[in-house]
């Protein structure tokens, strides 16, 4: 495949579909990681979030998206986004994506909106009876500039930084915290919260799927080796604080798995913005297939496991 050099923020647009209302289709070629099965998740994730904005007034910013990854999508064919205005209230409105190509749906998601000024970031008002609370980003980590760090996505619209500097390992492997940078390669040009979402959730997939067998890992062995195929059913994302959003800058992802069995594991991310503030969690549903088990049982959703 040749070497993808859209702008994140380019590979994120849509179209209009003239012959529907509320139809949309991608306007820039699909990424795929090198070594990967399928449309790389993280773009029909952002479509779907796209396709919902173009369906709502401005003054209307995502607080959750929750993506189901039905069957495999051919980066080779364009996906339409199927939009159903499925509520429109003062405060709150929701939207139904169905993305489709020729053989199907791709995925289905669910993208709620508040309308802006519903919520407050004001300390008083705060202070006088509403809840405020947020995980703080770990202390005492190094910037990517500041420190050589090994990169990921070199051939994407964005770029990743992991170190062992980064990675807090533990004896409970509930507990080990997998820690990247990330960041648009280049400027976002728009300013608004909505460019700054649609970006934050196309790079949110990023590997992601990896932590559930990186938690494994240990010096001189990578457990991610043993696995035959992983691929993701699901992947939600809450977005916290909208407007603190600056995708072109370094943002900190902590990842972790709690749980894994039954062949599937759940893993979490945690992004904070460059000034340490909690902008999204992330949550996702691997399916993750070891070489014992015949590959007909694996549940081919999304790309094979390449973090």
């Amino acid at each position: 495949m040749e070497k993808y050099t859209i702008p994140i923020e380019k590979a994120v647009e849509l179209r209009p579909v003239s012959s529907e209302p509320d139809n949309f289709t991608n306007t820039q070629p699909l990424w795929s990681f090198a070594g990967g099965y399928g449309v790389y998740g993280g773009s029909t994730v952002a479509h779907c979030l796209v396709a919902a904005q173009k369906t709502t007034p401005s003054d209307y910013v995502a607080h959750s998206l929750h993506c189901s990854f039905v069957s495999p999508g051919n980066p080779k064919q364009p996906i339409e986004y199927r939009v159903e205005r499925t509520r429109n209230g003062k405060s709150f409105i929701t939207r139904t994506v169905h993305a489709i190509q020729k053989a199907g749906v791709v995925s289905e998601a669910i993208v709620n909106f508040v309308r802006v000024g519903t919520y407050s970031n004001n300390d008083d008002i705060d202070k006088a009876g509403r809840l405020k609370h947020g995980r703080k980003m770990p202390k005492g980590l190094t910037l990517p500039d500041q420190a050589e760090m090994d990169g990921k996505g070199v051939d994407g619209p964005f770029e990743a930084r992991w170190g062992e500097i980064l990675n807090q390992v533990s004896h409970d492997l509930t507990n080990t915290q997998i820690r990247y940078w990330m960041r648009a390669k280049d400027p976002i040009q728009q300013r608004t919260s909505q460019a700054q979402l649609a970006a934050l959730a196309y790079m949110s997939d990023a590997y992601f799927i990896g932590a559930a067998v990186q938690v494994h890992d240990r010096p001189g062995q990578t457990f991610g080796t043993k696995m035959s195929m992983a691929a993701s059913l699901n992947h939600t994302i809450y977005f916290h604080q909208p407007e603190a959003v600056r995708v072109d800058e370094w943002m900190c992802s902590e990842r972790e798995s709690p749980w894994a069995g039954n062949d599937r594991a759940l893993v979490i991310q945690r992004i904070w913005s460059p000034k340490g503030i909690l902008v999204a969690t992330c949550v996702q549903e691997v399916s993750i297939i070891s070489p014992s088990l015949p590959l007909q049982t694996a549940y081919v959703a999304c790309a094979v496991y390449a973090g």
